[in-house]
């Protein structure tokens, strides 16, 4: 009796500790809540919140340098009490308030700021306003070997679309450096102040633009092209994009404005301006509202247009092209490359694509039928829930199904789902339902939005210095990641056909030429199946068991398409893990075939060793034709890989391949794993820079090549996706003819293996015929 008394006294007294912990804590929060922060602590150190947790300072936050310089004038200015502070209550003081701040800080300073800019306007920016003004500067300019030329317009858009209206050039900026002056012609503001004719302004300016005789240097020069040509302008003598110079230079850039490049480098070149910019005094829109007369003096519309071409033109000849004869395998890379395929890029951009509405509007109304079924199918797996909310859906598998959480974090991301995907076949039709309603939202149902309404073709933008190996990108659309289903859309006029032609292993191929393996190269040399002898040599097995389709001896796998994956593992920098993802097995068995394919092809290995090496040592690494990709302080970063990889080989005896599930101390193994991941991810890029990159360049040596071709044929250019080229052709195109371009193709490069190209003929994208099939009569669907 006694002894359940005295269970039940310590009972009570464990209760009412816990009751009196919990009143404590209850106090604590209420006093946080009430606790209003300090100055000092929104700022610098952060504070407690109300739900225990720690609230950073907004100098302890991440910030880029510019954010950084505004929220310091915000800081400033709220001590002098130039601004308020703007809230109630300093808890609502965030770093998002602080930057809201700013922007109310800049309206009070703006007209101190234009007036300042005012009085300090150099005395060489001109208004040209009047025809004698108009006169002279035509005369100068034909006594000019470059200028600066840009262009200030309604907006972005230089096709109008169902979605949007065109946008027009409003004034022309040009800078003549022989005669020493820069000018704004304004033709096209609603603002108060003399104008001249847009017509006459252009009528005026195209020959000069047009003579390829005067050079052209531009910043982002492609929107501005874009532009004349709509004004029936057709840019010549172009020469210079700051813009695409700055990303051969450095491709690390946290930003490529104009305005940030000379913020950053201008103090190199003498041209140090810390003005704002026009953006930031008057917000984003249209150039036509700028105020560029006053009084009958230039104004601050005109100032910064004459700002724009003078320092597009410093920094081009002060600062780019001094790195450009300091680099000069970069100015090749430049001129020969980058250089001439911004006006290829201009062609396909201005060829577009001819849509098929109608099938699109058929194909959008099968597609809505199909997820509705495939919703239903749904409801019978998950419920009566928001298929579209991740939250939801997490609930629903990872609390209800109680599937296994692979990625540790509850997450529903398509590469998540995949591997769910065999534990419950839910998750199967969620990713089917997932490609449907992303075909019909992403492609189907907005790509016929974007016809042009004068050409009623689809005109996308290619990007060729968007990609660190300097592969090309492209939206609206998308080509490189356009579904197989969503390019049926895309159809060959009347009269024509779509071609494609396509690099063949173009990857491999650089790879056996600058690694020198001589198996892989006789392979090549002598046309026999790579992937075949790749097999054969790897698995030794027999040639019956290597080719297209053929499995091993005992079932359990297919060699050559085991050992495609694993050479593409190599070529782009695949690690084991990765690896044994792709081919659906163990890392152990991941991590023997690297090493047995290591061994097969030695020279492979030291071709990635040796890359590895480089990019510890050199910290970038280069392409067969001098692009860099640069690893900023990579090289202390390998020195600590090592460090720890030698002390676990000393704690072990051997680098465990799941650090994970050793043996050792969990402070050692963070610090493998965090440094690891840094280590191997530039191993992997400098590896795939060198192979892909140099693949890329060949790309765009080729587009240069067949452009010229088509110049002389009348084709069109409709666009590169990954190693092919796409053409609209005549129907009644001769074999020769694409011989012509193939030739072209290949001719771009010599290496010490053969390039080969494949051809394929199509009404409909993707519905392909082969070279030889059409030309023996056979022709696909139109």
């Amino acid at each position: 009796m006694e002894q359940k008394e005295l269970k039940i006294n310590i009972q009570f007294e464990e209760d009412a500790k816990q009751k009196k912990q919990r009143i404590r804590e209850a106090e604590k929060r209420v006093s946080a809540q009430k606790k209003e922060p300090s100055w000092q602590e929104v700022w610098f150190t952060g504070y407690p919140t109300s739900t225990g947790k720690h609230k950073k300072g907004i100098f302890q936050t991440k910030l880029t340098p510019r954010d950084k310089e505004r929220l310091q004038e915000v800081l400033d200015a709220t001590d002098t009490g130039e601004i308020p502070i703007g809230v109630e209550s300093l808890k609502k003081y965030t770093k998002t308030h602080a930057l809201n701040m700013y922007k109310k800080l800049q309206l009070i300073r703006r007209d101190e700021t234009i007036n300042k800019l005012m009085a300090n306007m150099p005395e060489n920016y001109l208004l040209i306003n009047t025809e004698e003004a108009f006169e002279k500067l035509v005369a100068d300019l034909w006594k000019e070997k470059e200028i600066a030329v840009d262009t200030e317009t309604t907006g972005l858009h230089y096709f109008e679309t169902y979605q949007h209206e065109g946008s027009v050039i409003v004034g022309i900026s040009i800078s003549l450096p022989i005669a020493d002056y820069h000018v704004y012609i304004p033709f096209g503001h609603t603002s108060k102040g003399k104008q001249l004719p847009m017509q006459y302004v252009l009528d005026g300016l195209k020959p000069v633009l047009e003579d390829e005789q005067i050079l052209k240097i531009m910043f982002n020069a492609k929107f501005d092209i874009h532009m004349f040509i709509r004004h029936g302008i057709r840019v010549g003598g172009f020469h210079f994009d700051g813009f695409v110079g700055m990303k051969l230079l450095n491709e690390q850039e946290e930003a490529y404005s104009l305005k940030g490049l000379s913020t950053k480098y201008g103090r190199f070149f003498g041209f140090e301006d810390k003005s704002q910019s026009y953006e930031e005094l008057f917000g984003k829109g249209g150039y036509e509202g700028a105020e560029f007369e006053r009084d009958g003096k230039p104004w601050i519309g005109t100032y910064y247009p004459c700002k724009d071409t003078h320092l597009t033109y410093r920094f081009y000849k002060d600062f780019v092209s001094k790195h450009f004869d300091r680099l000069p395998r970069i100015k090749r890379l430049y001129y020969e490359i980058e250089k001439p395929i911004l006006e290829v890029c201009v062609d396909m951009e201005q060829n577009g694509f001819l849509l098929d509405t109608t099938f699109a509007k058929e194909y959008a109304n099968d597609l809505e039928l199909e997820i509705a079924v495939v919703k239903k199918e749904l409801e019978g797996y998950f419920g009566d829930i928001n298929i579209n909310s991740n939250v939801q859906l997490g609930k629903v598998l990872y609390e209800d199904m109680n599937l296994p959480d692979v990625s540790g974090k509850r997450k529903v991301d398509a590469k998540t789902l995949k591997k769910l995907a065999k534990h419950h076949k839910g998750v199967k039709v969620l990713l089917k339902y997932r490609d449907l309603n992303k075909l019909l939202t992403t492609y189907i149902t907005p790509l016929p939005l974007k016809v042009s309404k004068e050409d009623h073709r689809l005109h996308g933008t290619f990007n060729q210095v968007d990609t660190a190996t300097g592969r090309f990108a492209s939206k609206e659309p998308n080509l490189q990641n356009l579904p197989y289903n969503a390019r049926k859309i895309i159809i060959a006029p009347e009269g024509k056909v779509i071609i494609g032609i396509d690099y063949s292993q173009i990857e491999p191929r650089v790879l056996a030429h600058i690694s020198g393996d001589e198996d892989l190269r006789d392979a090549y040399r002598s046309g026999k199946d790579l992937y075949v002898e790749m097999s054969m040599k790897v698995f030794k097995l027999e040639r019956k068991y290597c080719v297209d389709g053929a499995y091993s001896p005992d079932g359990s796998f297919q060699p050559r398409k085991r050992i495609k994956s694993i050479f593409l593992g190599i070529m782009y920098g695949m690690g084991s893990f990765t690896l044994s993802e792709s081919i659906q097995d163990s890392v152990e068995v991941a991590e023997q075939l690297i090493q047995d394919f290591y061994d097969s092809y030695p020279a492979v290995k030291k071709f990635v060793e040796d890359t590895h090496a480089l990019a510890e040592e050199q910290q970038f690494v280069e392409t067969m034709f001098g692009r860099k990709r640069r690893f900023p302080n990579h090289k202390p970063v390998a020195v600590r890989y090592k460090k720890v990889e030698a002390k676990i080989k000393k704690m072990l005896g051997y680098v465990p391949t799941n650090i994970w599930d050793s043996p050792l101390p969990y402070k050692t193994k963070k610090a493998f794993w965090d440094v690891a991941k840094e280590y191997h991810d530039v191993n992997r890029r400098s590896v795939n820079t060198r192979i892909q990159g140099t693949a890329a360049d060949i790309m765009k040596m080729a587009m240069v090549a067949v452009s010229k071709v088509c110049k002389q044929h009348g084709y069109k250019i409709l666009a590169t996706v990954h190693d092919e080229i796409l053409f609209e052709v005549p129907e009644d195109i001769t074999e020769e003819a694409v011989k012509e371009l193939e030739d072209a193709m290949i001719g771009v490069v010599q290496l010490d293996v053969p390039i080969k190209c494949d051809t394929d003929f199509m009404y409909r994208w993707g519905e392909i015929v082969s070279k030889k099939d059409w030309f023996a009569g056979e022709r696909p669907n139109k």
